[in-house]
């Protein structure tokens, strides 16, 4: 996918570094990555939905989810139930907040950034 603008190129870069470490039994909310960016929360979401096939495959992109710990996508799901996670009947994972890694301890390298005013 060609980059719609340089900022968008760097947003986007920066939050696929991310994704790349966030470990197996962890987990990291949009909200999160997005804080650390300066961005929009459902700016990382569209970019995680935006991956091409090589890069889905490649990225650990399911690790990346919503604040309040609820996955709708099955695929997303699914994956996530391969590493061990666990959902109930409305598709929350069960002790979500346990699992959040804080984005600033991750080791992708991809300084907190700030809008310039």
């Amino acid at each position: 996918m060609k980059p719609k603008s340089p900022h968008y190129a760097r947003i986007r870069a920066d939050v696929l570094a991310i994704a790349m470490h966030v470990p197996r039994g962890a987990l990291v909310s949009f909200a999160a990555v997005g804080a650390h960016l300066d961005v929009m929360p459902r700016h990382v979401a569209y970019i995680l939905a935006m991956l091409d096939g090589p890069e889905r495959d490649r990225l650990p992109w399911h690790r990346l989810v919503a604040v309040d710990g609820r996955v709708t996508k099955p695929v997303q799901r699914e994956l996530l139930e391969g590493e061990g996670f666990v959902f109930d009947d409305k598709g929350y994972i069960y002790g979500f907040p346990v699992q959040l890694v804080d984005v600033d301890r991750l080791k992708h390298g991809v300084p907190a950034q700030t809008r310039p005013a």
